[in-house]
């Protein structure tokens, strides 16, 4: 550079041209040395990695239709790698960056984009807004790219604007110590007692320390139904969830054999961690409905003798096993899905004579119950809550608006339904495990004085604020009779602009859980 220099000053240029090629002379040097800054920041570096472990382990599965699109992308070197994985300790530093090499290989390469490759996978509205450009090459689909792979697996990869705290890997990598230890004690039991314990307590003192069984995020410190919602340790006290506690295990079994080893059976609902039958570590996500172990009712019919059934469905059930199905002992279990016509479902495995039994029509009004609820109420999605004026204990007018800023669970409730008291008191140690100036709770009462409402509070010992709608004002947001009486508790997720995100009718612990863990990290 020196030499350039002085041949230019030997040409006897002005300073203002000398200085003019030298700055180029320097923009060009730079340009060859150095990548473009845009790009490097949207490649993955091992810090993008949230959870090497599940991401190998969801790579493995083949049977999920985007690890069917992802995985043959991958070097015969990193699939190699890959295959060597245990998917329960800590993948090797090789391993990670062979895959951090390959996927970013596959962010440069071209659209990463497949309709049939990502049709269970939700895409962001940032990840929509780069679809909708059809980006063909350089930093636009490296980004679309980069923005796909986190929709995909948004537990085990962040986002281009989304760091990590040490503080969050470590409390994960605890959690992850737990479910090998308890992993090594249900192998251990089986061993001796040739069959699953009833419940992880069992496993305790002989197998295992019974501190193993609290999850370093829960802060009640293990008290029952607050992680392990209908499903609470009877003997010492648990933050994770057995999936094949007695209630659930002809269920479950039947499970196993359509999902064979990727079934959970110890679930963590504040890490969304799942050890596997196998004894994989997974984080819950999109790829596949049996990840999330909520989206899949297996519905259990015991009849005390064949002639229960109309003989129409005795002669179906003797000539043509259920699809999809298993008969023991006079026991039907199937699946049903969220997305499935619970009608078209019954037909479809039971035929037309069974939907006519009175048996056929109480299950009929047991599947689509809770989902017709819901779909009522669906016309909220998306919409702004409106500034409602509600009456605080003491008799004060109060605006729902004033919690602006912060995601908020509307609980809509009657004082005359035995389920919604021990639902909101539910929620409330759900919520002992989120930060209260983030993610807040109120309820609404639909048709109650204050004393009643008090008394209520008390009863429940409920600690929300609770006001009271006495202008029917929620009745007519619902769309709802004034007459007609509540017996559920309708909870509206609001994110912080206000606007619905979710609703829920009686939720579910662990489905509210995995919906506000995804908004919050989300921001949306």
């Amino acid at each position: 550079m020196r030499k350039t220099i002085l041949r230019l000053k030997m040409f006897h240029l002005s300073n203002r041209t000398l200085t003019l090629l030298f700055a180029t002379l320097l923009i060009t040097i730079g340009t060859q040395l150095a990548p473009r800054a845009d790009t490097s920041q949207l490649l993955l570096s091992e810090d993008a990695l949230k959870d090497p472990g599940s991401l190998a382990v969801k790579l493995q599965d083949t049977r999920a239709v985007i690890c069917q699109h992802i995985a043959p992308q991958l070097s015969a070197e990193t699939q190699q790698l890959l295959g060597k994985y245990d998917g329960i300790s800590s993948p090797s530093l090789a391993l990670q960056r062979a895959l951090i090499s390959d996927l970013n290989k596959m962010l440069q390469a071209g659209s990463l984009y497949d309709a049939e490759s990502f049709a269970d996978i939700e895409l962001s509205k940032r990840t929509q807004e780069f679809l909708a450009q059809n980006p063909q090459s350089g930093d636009s689909v490296i980004h679309l790219n980069r923005l796909l792979l986190t929709d995909a697996y948004p537990y085990e990869l962040t986002s281009p604007i989304e760091t990590q705290t040490p503080n969050d890997a470590k409390e994960i990598e605890k959690c992850r110590e737990n479910l090998r230890r308890i992993k090594l004690a249900l192998e251990n039991y089986r061993a001796e007692a040739d069959g699953e314990p009833q419940w992880l307590s069992e496993l305790s003192p002989q197998y295992l320390k019974k501190n193993v069984l609290l999850c370093p995020a829960d802060t009640t410190v293990g008290a029952p139904g607050v992680l392990t919602a209908d499903g609470s340790d009877p003997t010492l006290p648990c933050s994770y969830l057995y999936q094949f506690r007695p209630e659930q295990k002809t269920g479950q079994g039947f499970l196993l054999e359509i999902e064979g080893d990727m079934l959970p059976i110890v679930c963590c609902e504040h890490h969304l961690l799942n050890l596997s039958v196998s004894g994989k570590i997974y984080r819950k996500g999109p790829q596949r409905s049996i990840y999330n172990n909520t989206t899949v009712t297996s519905i259990s019919i015991q009849t005390n003798s064949s002639s229960d059934l109309p003989e129409e469905v005795r002669k179906q059930i003797e000539e043509q096993p259920l699809k999809g199905g298993n008969n023991q002992a006079n026991r039907t279990i199937f699946q049903i899905k969220p997305s499935d016509n619970p009608q078209a479902k019954l037909k479809e495995q039971f035929g037309e004579a069974f939907l006519e039994s009175p048996e056929g029509k109480a299950l009929l009004n047991q599947l689509t119950s809770a989902s017709i609820d819901r779909e009522k109420f669906a016309f909220l999605l998306g919409k702004p809550m409106p500034d409602i004026v509600l009456t605080d204990p003491l008799g004060k007018f109060t605006k729902l608006e004033t919690l602006r800023g912060k995601f908020v669970l509307v609980n809509l409730f009657s004082t005359d339904s035995t389920t919604c008291g021990p639902k909101l008191k539910q929620l409330e140690k759900l919520l002992a495990n989120y930060d209260a100036t983030q993610l807040q709770a109120v309820g609404i009462n639909t048709d109650d004085s204050v004393k009643t409402v008090e008394a209520f509070k008390e009863k429940y010992q409920l600690s929300m604020p609770i006001w009271i709608d006495k202008d029917d004002q929620i009745q007519t947001l619902l769309n709802r009779d004034i007459s007609e009486s509540q017996t559920q508790l309708i909870t509206l997720f609001l994110n912080p602009e206000f606007v619905v995100k979710d609703v829920f009718i009686d939720f579910t612990p662990e489905n509210l859980s995995q919906k506000v863990n995804k908004l919050l990290d989300s921001k949306e």
